[in-house]
């Protein structure tokens, strides 16, 4: 339109909210905010650094070494990024490089101890950072299904 000449459309930008990183004994969970922040990897180099004891993610290639799958592919929406929920990682080498970070409180079979992070991405290049000293420790019901108890 001849009336709209040198005007410029404002891109609008969504809060994605906190990105968030929780540790337990047996998995790495990243929140939604974590994966939309970081636009939706299909995959991640998870890296560590036991000096300052920080853990990072970067997006990286399927072919790269040690790519870890994160995010579903064809997931993207018309706006570049759209991830159903939160990214939970089993992978026994990372789980085990990243728990050592933490003591976890002894807890009773219905329940779960856990350590949360809050993280910072980085949004030039996408990378997300959490600090383990920054760590909040909680206990949570465990989900899923019960183990089955024995009568006597």
């Amino acid at each position: 339109m001849a009336s709209l000449h040198g005007f410029q459309e404002i891109t609008i930008r969504k809060p994605a909210g906190k990105a968030v990183m929780t540790v337990t004994k047996t998995l790495i969970r990243f929140n939604k905010a974590t994966v939309t922040a970081m636009g939706c990897p299909e995959y991640v180099k998870i890296l560590v650094n036991p000096v300052t004891r920080q853990i990072a993610l970067e997006p990286c290639k399927a072919s790269e070494r040690n790519a870890v799958r994160f995010s579903k592919a064809g997931n993207k929406s018309n706006e570049g990024t759209a991830q159903a929920s939160s990214v939970t990682v089993r992978e026994p080498s990372v789980v085990d490089a990243i728990v050592s970070f933490f003591d976890f409180a002894e807890v009773d079979d219905d329940h779960v101890a856990y350590q949360a992070i809050n993280g910072q991405i980085a949004q030039d290049d996408h990378v997300a950072v959490f600090d383990a000293a920054n760590a909040t420790a909680g206990v949570m019901k465990r989900r899923g299904r019960k183990k089955s108890q024995t009568q006597e």
